[in-house]
């Protein structure tokens, strides 16, 4: 497992403290652990607190800004614009800084204190879905009988498994400590009744409760007046003394914090007569309201009293404003707060389940590609290492902003093909940069006489006289896929403003087929909400034989594989396994077979149906001994027909985005568009084509 996803049920559930004791535990079994906060409740120009703790204690050198990108405020004005997609990619390039250079990343989830709280549960799966993290829920349990947690946390997991999320376990926190091991039981017992494992139960802890007065001093941006060596000292609920002298000492016990009117000088001079007797209890600290200061002749008295070990805060908010700001801030914690971290340290060794942690950790998970990591991954990829890949259709303006958004993002090096003057008019009026373009006119193009020169070479054997040759070569599409064969380019895309046929049929005359292959196919990946899933052939062969379908699923499983899936194929039909008999099921039946002789170790099933194929539960019922059924990535539909049609169904009614076509089996790459194909579509076009490029 690679990384680990902390979500909380609610505010306070003690998921900072539980992210604090697995980077302890994962230390001991892994030598670089990363931290990973996508999204904190911090200011804009300050580091979340819990990614300062982490980077101090844990020696951690990686950037603050790759550890945490996002404030909640960013978060939130990126949702309200619709903008989920370019959330999602701004939080997984980040983590990919941090999980390349990181053996196992702890990811600690939203705060649930932020002004998105009722979208919180949402933007967590969605997160975890995305950072491919299985989730570890922390929930509270303090001040709620075992039936209220159990509510608590099965309402929480019901969310998560409806986005599909992969769920590992709970740590259930703040439990009565005087039955901790009694409530355990009941938890552990109730929770395995619905298929979730309890990984930890640790009880309140009264330290980790309480705050330091530096940080009541720092939430409240109150004045220390007097006692500043004495801000280390933990505050326990506060108390309003604002009654008669008599009646406020009755209240007082170890640990209170003090809140009265900074000109109450009689509460005053009670607590610093309570502080200094041994007959009471030592309250921690003082903190003086209403913007009120005491009389110069109280302060000289405060300023000469010893054993007065406390601070004395002063605020301008009157008493009850300040009574809730301090109940309502967050209690943190720091490196440097030995006391708390070692009773935190403890707490985790004493309660939570470490054997059954590592055991989840040595587990061997089947990676979840969703479509917005496939999709920035080729991005990525393909501007890794740059080719140069020509447009034949230079003037068109879908294009035209694909070649924009393909030069800034340093995708790949762009060639247009066309008259100069229309492309720059067209790019103009469709606001389209393409300064670092190379623009080239096939007609008046110096090398016209070479290209044609070796398409007669090519085709003289057809029929095909020089003369002819080269006025082929001024068509842009032949232009260019000569530009490939002869490696003055590196892949061609074609096909916003040209058939199919018209961008491939160069393809097969100039560069032809790779060794050992018979036959071009093609594949779409197929991007869906929670998965990216790869179906061929959806445009070139209308009626494969048997031979022609074992090849297209051998092709297609090389496609996906070099773009890092475990190929699983479904060869496609309207029966599963034995169920079913006629001439099109024993044709399925003949090329499933052929792939096993061909490729004895691809994982195949076949013939299947799409439902069988694609859900774990009607496998189950239909196939349930198959390795593919149910887990299918690479779907062969038995011909052009039910491929095409297939394919734009899933992409128009479930919002796919849809790219491809792809051919495979070419000696170079060449691939082809929709004709209603967005910009979106040439530029993910264009990054694939640049990978097979490379």
């Amino acid at each position: 497992m690679k990384s680990i996803y902390i979500s909380a049920t609610e505010p306070r559930s003690g998921k900072s403290t539980i992210a604090l004791g697995l980077m302890n535990l994962l230390n001991r079994r892994a030598d670089r652990v990363g931290f990973y906060k996508p999204i904190s409740n911090a200011e804009t120009d300050t580091v979340d607190g819990d990614v300062t703790m982490v980077r101090k204690m844990f020696k951690i050198d990686a950037a603050p800004e790759d550890m945490n990108p996002l404030k909640m405020n960013d978060a939130g004005r990126l949702l309200a614009s619709g903008a989920e997609d370019d959330l999602l990619t701004r939080i997984l390039r980040s983590f990919n800084k941090i999980a390349t250079n990181s053996d196992v990343v702890v990811i600690e989830g939203t705060d649930y204190t932020g002004t998105l709280t009722a979208l919180e549960l949402d933007i967590n799966a969605d997160i975890s879905n995305t950072l491919d993290a299985p989730v570890l829920m922390v929930a509270s349990g303090q001040g709620r009988k075992t039936a209220e947690i159990i509510d608590q946390i099965t309402a929480a997991k019901e969310s998560f498994d409806e986005k599909g999320c992969d769920f590992i376990g709970v740590v259930v926190t703040k439990l009565d400590r005087s039955d901790i091991y009694e409530t355990t039981e009941k938890l552990r017992t109730k929770l395995k009744q619905h298929k979730i494992d309890l990984l930890g139960a640790i009880p309140y802890n009264d330290i980790l409760a309480r705050p330091r007065l530096g940080e009541i001093a720092r939430n409240l941006n109150a004045n220390v007046m007097y006692g500043k060596e004495y801000l280390n000292n933990l505050a326990n609920e506060p108390r309003v003394a604002a009654m008669t002298i008599g009646n406020a000492l009755m209240r007082f016990d170890d640990g209170t914090l003090l809140i009265t009117p900074g000109d109450r000088e009689d509460m005053i001079l009670a607590a610093m007569i309570s502080r200094v007797a041994t007959t009471y209890p030592n309250i921690s600290g003082l903190v003086l309201c209403g913007g009120f200061e005491p009389s110069d002749a109280i302060k000289k008295l405060i300023g000469g009293l010893s054993g007065f070990n406390i601070p004395i805060l002063q605020v301008p908010a009157d008493t009850i404003e300040t009574v809730m700001l301090v109940k309502q801030m967050p209690i943190s914690l720091y490196a440097g707060d030995t006391e708390k971290t070692k009773s935190l340290q403890k707490d985790i060794q004493t309660y939570m389940q470490r054997d059954e942690v590592y055991r989840l950790l040595d587990l061997k998970r089947t990676p979840k590609t969703t479509p917005i990591v496939f999709l920035n991954n080729l991005l990525e990829r393909a501007g890794s290492n740059r080719k140069r890949i020509v447009l034949p259709e230079g003037s068109e303006e879908r294009t035209l902003k694909a070649a924009s958004r393909v030069l800034s993002q340093g995708i790949a090096d762009v060639i247009l093909l066309g008259e100069e003057a229309a492309i720059i008019e067209a790019a103009n009026r469709s606001d389209a940069k393409i300064d670092g373009a190379t623009i080239i006119n096939p007609v008046e193009s110096s090398e016209l006489d070479r290209y044609g020169k070796e398409y007669f070479e090519l085709r003289k054997h057809k029929g095909t006289v020089e003369m002819q040759a080269r006025d082929t070569m001024t068509d842009p599409i032949f232009y260019g896929t000569m530009m490939v064969h002869l490696g003055d380019a590196d892949g061609l895309v074609s096909g916003a403003e040209h058939t199919t046929r018209h961008t491939i049929s160069p393809a097969f005359q100039i560069i032809k087929t790779a060794p050992g292959i018979s036959l071009v196919s093609s594949v779409f990946f197929m991007c869906l909400e929670d998965r990216v899933l790869v179906y061929g052939d959806c445009a070139v062969n209308p009626n494969p034989t048997a031979d022609q379908l074992a090849e297209i699923a051998i092709s297609s499983s090389k496609t996906a594989a070099a773009f890092d899936f475990d190929p699983m194929i479904a060869m496609l039909s309207y029966s599963t396994g034995a169920s079913g008999v006629g001439p099109e099921v024993e044709h399925i039946k003949t090329a499933t077979r052929l792939v096993q002789e061909k490729m004895p170790d691809l994982k195949v099933e076949g013939p299947i149906q799409y439902d069988a194929a694609m859900d774990p539960g009607t496998a189950r019922t239909k196939l349930p001994d198959s390795l593919v059924a149910g887990k299918a990535n690479i779907f062969i539909f038995p011909d052009l027909n039910s491929g095409n049609t297939a394919y734009k169904a899933v992409q128009r009614s479930a919002h796919a985005i849809a790219v491809g076509p792809v051919l495979q089996g070419l000696n170079k790459p060449v691939n082809d568009l929709s004709r209603g194909c967005l910009v979106e579509d040439i530029v993910y076009t264009i990054a694939i084509t640049a990978i097979q490029a490379q």
